[in-house]
Order: C-alpha cells, then sequence, then structure tokens
C-alpha cells in the first residue's frame, strides 16, 4: 500500500503543529482507500479537544466521535483514514503507546496510517526539505512500517480537495467546543480492543467501518 496527501491536508498539519512547538499535537486525517492501485488519498486533516504533554497527546473520545459524525454529514465520499500527531524536536517514529494507538485504527480500518511528524527544523528554516514527517503502519507480524508517500498532483483531486479543506480552516475544533487546558501529567490506557468500545463512539465507528467496507 501507499499514500498520496494533497498539499492543503499536509499545510492544515504543518500549521496545527508550528501552534504550539512545546507540545505535541494530534488530529485525524479525511480521505478514502482506492483498491485500485492500493492506495490510501489523504484529503483533509481535522481536530478537536486533546490532552497534550511536551511528549504525549490524547484525542478525546467525544472530539472523535464528533468527527467521525461531522464527516459522514459533511464530506460525502470520504471517512477518517487515519490519524496524526507531532513529535516537536525528538524525530518522526511511533512510540510504544503511538503503536498501540494505531492498531486500534487498524482493527476499525484496516487501511488506516499514523502520519508523524516533527516541526521544529522546519519552523527554524522554513524550508520544504526541513519539513520532517512519516506515514506508518503495523503489520501482520506486529511490526512498525512506513508507508511510501507522494504528493497528489492529478488536477481535479487537487482542486476538489483544496475547496472542500478550506472550509475548515477556521474550524479547528469539531463540534464547536474549544480547547483545554490540559493536566500537569497525563496517563492514558490506549490499548481498547475495538470490540470494548461503548456508547455514541462505538456506534458512529461501526457506521462509518460498514460505509468503508461497502465502497472497497
Amino acid at each position: 500500500m501507499r499514500v498520496r496527501i494533497y498539499p492543503l491536508a499536509l499545510g492544515k498539519m504543518l500549521k496545527h503543529a508550528l501552534d504550539d512547538l512545546n507540545r505535541e499535537v494530534a488530529g485525524l486525517l479525511v480521505g478514502k482507500y482506492l483498491k485500485k492501485g492500493d492506495v490510501l488519498e489523504i484529503w483533509d486533516a481535522i481536530t478537536g479537544e486533546q490532552k497534550s504533554t511536551p511528549g504525549f497527546v490524547y484525542l478525546e473520545e467525544e472530539t472523535i466521535g464528533a468527527a467521525a459524525e461531522w464527516v459522514l454529514r459533511n464530506r460525502p465520499g470520504l471517512y477518517i483514514v487515519g490519524w496524526y500527531h507531532s513529535h516537536p524536536g525528538f524525530d518522526v517514529f511511533l512510540s510504544a503507546i503511538d503503536i498501540e494507538t494505531q492498531k486500534l485504527y487498524q482493527r476499525l480500518f484496516p487501511k488506516a496510517v499514523a502520519l508523524v511528524l516533527d516541526p521544529v527544523k522546519y519552523a527554524k528554516t522554513r524550508r520544504l526539505q526541513d519539513l520532517n514527517f512519516k506515514v506508518f503502519r503495523i503489520s501482520q507480524k506486529n511490526e512498525v512500517i512506513m508507508v511510501p508517500v507522494s504528493i497528489g498532483i492529478q488536477r481535479q483531486k487537487l482542486l476538489e480537495s483544496t475547496l472542500r479543506g478550506i472550509e475548515t480552516m477556521e474550524l479547528k475544533y469539531i463540534g464547536g467546543g474549544t480547547s483545554r487546558e490540559p493536566p500537569e501529567y497525563v496517563e492514558a490506557d490506549l490499548d481498547i480492543p475495538a470490540d470494548k468500545l461503548t456508547g455514541p463512539l462505538s456506534n458512529l465507528l461501526k457506521k462509518i467501518r460498514d460505509k468503508v467496507g461497502s465502497r472497497t
């Protein structure tokens, strides 16, 4: 599998990461999977309330639920295809907690990916060659693998993804919420089996999985 990311989506993730170089930030990837060619396309990025420290970030369950509902309602043909987060100043990789988080996303959507970016060097130079990001998945052998990435330039999709993405340039907190200051210390167990999720979020994610399955 390979990933094709459209410029505005990448730009929005970078802007989010640059907003706070002292803490990790995170959000969700919106796009589609193309069975022909085995390509995952990333069209947009959205985010919401989260808890974070310099080395940890956690998206609120309510945020993910609200985002899933928003995408289903406002982005026909697209769905949540993974997540992104920043590693400000300590390179791009999946930590132990990141790996467990990614496993959860892949249980919900087998083609899901994790995009990690380190914005610090780019923040200093503003040179494109210093933009440091990679995309990862967990293999069937439980290994972290890097997924090849290209930038989408097909004219119609580039225009459409840009127009759609512009609509959410200021919609940073899906569902109308506002950011909350994180506690000084954050602890979370993110290794949650998909079948253990309960409540509205579980229903929404199952609905997404059903819709995705019918399109691939």
